[in-house]
């Protein structure tokens, strides 16, 4: 409909600059809102009754309370100024505490109450707030991020105590366990670390993992149970079991994939889950196994409760999976049911926006959401797309939509033209985390392979460069083409691929480099021919494109060049918008020329217009985050992390011509709103067309543009059209009749 608002806009009055850009700009709301919970908590009423707490990540996140025996959710909070929520703890006297993240506050919440109270932030070099645990005083301890921390709360006093850097080097203190005294710290992102800290004197040991897994990076969560710690440890998914009596590893489960171990429940057990299976371990004899009772996902922390039921004596065993579906497991009977929770899901922030090859926009979310938006250019609406986590980039290749997710550098496939069927379409086709990759951010169309630049895992800069054969299904990586860089943007041409670094590897790893860097790779010979340092104090090379004359393009942030790859020098630089490097920098730069001759792009949150001649900017947007332009020019990006924007390019200084209507024509074809034979007929009348005009002969040009709208408005063929193409093309139609017949 983008052509139709152009031409009905012909003859208004004259705008000011900002009424203009703010009638373009159309918000087109949430893109993306999903139910995605990192953990949960077990508790109580304020009359006794049975609450399981669940956050569900987003901006803001919510607190949902769902009663266990059915499921329906009692109440939730918004956790304002929070983004996510990896630590929730119920203290002895049944206060919930909840750990957030980018603000770093603690929260509390006393049942019954109706609402949350924000404590702050515990100590303030710290953004990120991970795994919390209570003491039997009802002291609450957490870890962080940025520097690998422990604080304390003390609730009587409402003071903190930071407790310092469990491990030198290491930024990230993921999980808590208390027991006896002791504060247990698992860090990683680097190597794997278990600390022991002596909460009253703060003094700390480190408790060596088994020599089997000291190549992990991390204990990702622990929990303590009658003196035993069990420690999952990652990316090996190991839970091992530590004796803190004897100061011994005694048992190690491969495939566990539930993130805790369950406080003891009837019979001397704690239960944990270990490839979909739920095992238990008897804390008295150490004797350990299956209990007969499976479910797949990755169990969420977990409660015991008594139900309401007769089939469920005793006590029962409840946990949660990431969407809120949870079971009710009883040991002395194995019985169990299976109830989804009615979580109030939250806005997903935006990860990434692509245009697809069937003309749609695609919309990625942060933070494993579970679903992806797709949006229909014609009529601006959003579609939800089920099963999908955290897209870091996309790319188009082959007439199918290929993501690029994390963790573990995955990589999927979508061929648009059949039903969408997680798993099936779209189909993981690669992983990279073999090779030390976490994060694909840039793609390019190499000719017979589908190239991927990637940002390694933490502790790592080596960043790599690899491509995908979609004949043999095999996926060739080159590590550290770059050394010390990741590889955060592509471009091909004449079989040769060039890619723009960025200094910056995984998290938990300061750079060694100063400058990122335009590397040149032949394809065929599989071989780096040329690498070079472009523009002084610039840290990545963010976006790169050739124009139709062979010169490469390239975006650091705030500067734009172009390079000539025949000299292999950059001819011509401007600063577009100051930018002041300082943090980790993966993404952000993006450029696209588009068929009007301009270079368009988003530049240091702005989004701009560039012409390739004179090289004057106009910026279109600011404020804006990430990026895409659909075949009409309009570009979509986001504004307040979780909100889709669209921004519909000017048309009104270019006159309807017979070219506009075959681009319409062509690109219906291509997005599925126009098939054969209505389309054929429409392309040949406007053919015969162009040609008459452009030999002078406007009559039978008018005779066969009026044939064209017959053909377009013949009842028998409406099945083969779509309402909004056929609204777009009879205007357009219609007004370049309107303007021959005029002449």
């Amino acid at each position: 409909m983008t052509i139709m608002i152009m031409i009905v806009s012909f003859g208004f009055y004259n705008k000011t600059v900002a009424e203009d850009i703010e009638e373009r700009i159309e918000h087109l709301g949430t893109a993306i809102n999903s139910v995605v919970i990192p953990h949960a908590a077990y508790g109580k009423g304020p009359n006794g009754e049975n609450w399981m707490y669940v956050v569900a990540n987003g901006s803001p996140p919510n607190l949902n309370i769902i009663g266990v025996e059915t499921g329906e959710r009692v109440d939730n909070f918004p956790l304002e100024g929070a983004h996510t929520s990896w630590g929730l703890t119920v203290a002895p006297d049944g206060t919930l505490y909840i750990g957030s993240q980018r603000n770093g506050n603690l929260y509390r919440y006393i049942p019954g109450m109706d609402n949350i109270e924000n404590l702050g932030r515990p100590i303030s070099s710290e953004t990120h707030l991970w795994r919390l645990v209570a003491d039997d005083k009802g002291k609450i301890y957490g870890g962080t991020y940025p520097n690998g921390k422990v604080f304390q709360y003390d609730p009587e006093t409402n003071q903190f105590r930071d407790y310092g850097q469990m491990v030198q080097s290491e930024w990230y203190v993921r999980s808590v366990a208390y027991g006896n005294g002791k504060i247990y710290a698992g860090t990683g992102n680097r190597q794997a670390h278990l600390v022991e800290l002596d909460v009253e004197t703060g003094e700390k040991e480190i408790i060596p993992l088994p020599e089997e897994y000291s190549s992990d990076t991390e204990v990702y969560d622990m929990s303590y149970v009658e003196g035993f710690l069990f420690a999952r440890v990652t990316p090996s998914s190991t839970m091992l079991v530590y004796d803190t009596k004897t100061r011994e590893w005694i048992d190690a489960f491969k495939n566990a994939n539930g993130w805790d171990a369950s406080p003891l429940g009837p019979s001397n057990k704690t239960y944990f889950k270990v490839d979909n299976k739920l095992y238990y371990f008897d804390v008295v004899t150490k004797e350990s196994g299956p209990t007969g009772f499976s479910i797949s996902g990755t169990d969420r922390s977990y409660g015991w409760y008594k139900i309401d039921d007769d089939n469920f004596p005793g006590l029962s065993l409840v946990s949660t999976n990431l969407r809120g579906r949870y079971y009710i497991y009883n040991p002395e009977t194995g019985n169990n049911k299976i109830i989804q929770g009615d979580v109030l899901g939250s806005p997903v922030d935006i990860r990434s926006i692509h245009l697809g090859p069937d003309g749609n926009i695609y919309v990625g979310g942060y933070l494993s959401p579970g679903a992806m938006a797709r949006i229909d250019t014609s009529t601006k609406q959003i579609e939800m797309l089920y099963g999908p986590g955290q897209i870091e980039a996309m790319a188009t290749y082959q007439g199918k939509l290929y993501t690029g997710n994390y963790p573990d550098g995955q990589i999927w496939e979508y061929d648009p033209s059949e039903p969408w069927n997680y798993g099936k379409n779209p189909k993981q086709v690669a992983e990279l985390s073999s090779n030390g990759q976490d994060r694909p951010f840039a793609f390019a169309d190499a000719g017979n392979y589908l190239a991927i630049g990637t940002v390694p895992k933490g502790g790592s800069l080596e960043g790599a460069l690899s491509f995908y054969d979609p004949e043999t299904g095999e996926t060739e990586v080159f590590r550290n083409v770059v050394e010390n860089h990741s590889v955060i943007s592509l471009a091909y041409k004449d079989g040769l691929i060039y890619g723009g670094t960025s200094i910056y590897g995984g998290i938990g790893i300061n750079p060694v480099e100063t400058e990122g860097k335009l590397f040149i790779w032949d394809v065929e010979k599989k071989e780096k021919v040329w690498e070079g340092s472009l523009i002084p104090g610039e840290q990545a090379i963010s976006a790169l494109a050739f124009d139709e004359n062979g010169m490469l393009w390239g975006l650091t942030y705030g500067y734009i060049f172009k390079f000539n790859p025949e000299t292999r020098e950059v001819v011509q630089l401007k600063e577009l918008y100051p930018y002041e490097w300082g943090t980790t920098f993966w993404a952000g730069g993006y450029l696209n020329f588009h068929k009007d001759g301009y270079l368009y792009g988003r530049a240091v949150n702005n989004i701009f217009k560039l012409d390739p001649e004179t090289w004057e900017v106009e910026t279109l947007v600011d404020g804006a985050s990430y990026f895409a332009q659909d075949y009409m020019g309009d570009i979509y990006f986001s504004q307040i992390a979780t909100q889709l924007y669209v921004y519909k390019l000017k048309y009104e200084d270019e006159p309807v011509s017979s070219e506009t209507v075959m681009q319409l024509v062509e690109l219906y074809k291509k997005t599925g709103n126009l098939e054969p034979p209505l389309y054929t007929q429409l392309k040949n009348s406007i053919k015969q067309s162009m040609y008459h005009e452009k030999e002078g002969r406007v009559t039978q040009a008018i005779k066969h543009l009026r044939r064209f709208l017959n053909h377009l408005n013949n009842p028998a063929l409406d099945k083969y059209v779509s309402q909004d193409a056929k609204d777009t093309l009879n205007m357009t139609g219609e007004t370049l009749l309107q303007e021959w017949e005029n002449r």
